[in-house]
């Protein structure tokens, strides 16, 4: 009995300290950031401002909040939540590797429920493309978030040692 709570403490603990890490992935607040969070959406983006589609989201539910998230190395999201009960939230991609002014800074843009996950395979209000005859890639399909994968695989793991561990134990009693 006393392996397998020391087996059930020591998952619980790597799984509240990977969890941490997980949930300490979001967009700092620097200082000289203060402000609605409209005004600091668009000061980070100005080409937010040119966007008819997120405008419009920004004109009829407002900004209650937002954050970024990772996506990969050429791309990150932008998930804003509205500031009144208009029913509809909006992610937008914004393409790292072009100025803060670039009209093509933002990628792809998606409004979904208030309720929804958003999930690359949505199909996009809005898709930048470039001049000429090329377009822009869509972003990548993974949310990018390795860090719940790792932490999912990580307490998976001890599980299987733990179950494996109090069965040789028993064996041997």
């Amino acid at each position: 009995m006393k392996t397998f709570a020391l087996v059930f403490i020591l998952v619980i603990v790597t799984a509240v300290i990977f969890g941490t890490v997980s949930a300490a992935n979001t967009t700092p607040i620097y200082p000289g950031m203060g402000g609605a969070p409209k005004e600091i959406l668009t000061n980070m983006y100005p080409t937010v401002k040119d966007n008819t589609e997120i405008m419009g989201f920004i004109r009829e539910c407002g900004v209650g909040s937002w954050h970024e998230e990772q996506m990969d190395a050429e791309y990150k999201s932008a998930h804003l939540a509205p500031a009144n009960s208009c029913g509809k939230q909006l992610v937008f991609s914004i393409r790292k590797s072009v100025g803060r002014g670039d009209p093509l800074q933002i990628a792809s843009v998606w409004i979904i429920g208030a309720n929804e996950t958003w999930s690359h395979s949505m199909e996009p209000v809005y898709h930048s493309q470039f001049t000429g005859d090329r377009t822009a890639p869509l972003p990548p399909g993974g949310t990018g978030d390795v860090t719940n994968i790792f932490v999912a695989g990580i307490v998976i793991a001890f599980a299987i040692i733990g179950v494996g561990y109090i069965a040789i134990h028993h064996r041997r009693s």
